[in-house]
């Protein structure tokens, strides 16, 4: 079973492993950093404190 929660700003490293290698071959020409997934989750973090909303990433 999955189960959903939270975006953390500690996800950083997970969003990294899951965005890169044989799972961005179509959508993607570069595997995520971690610096990048560090102010993806500043900035989704940032806009759900603004306006609370279900985001699905």
């Amino acid at each position: 079973m999955v189960t959903l929660r939270a975006l953390a700003l500690d996800d950083a490293p997970a969003l990294t492993r899951v965005y890169s290698g044989a799972s961005i071959r179509h959508f993607a020409d570069n595997p995520l950093t971690l610096d990048l997934a560090h102010e993806k989750n500043r900035v989704a973090l940032a806009r759900a404190a603004e306006t609370s909303r279900a985001q699905w990433n």
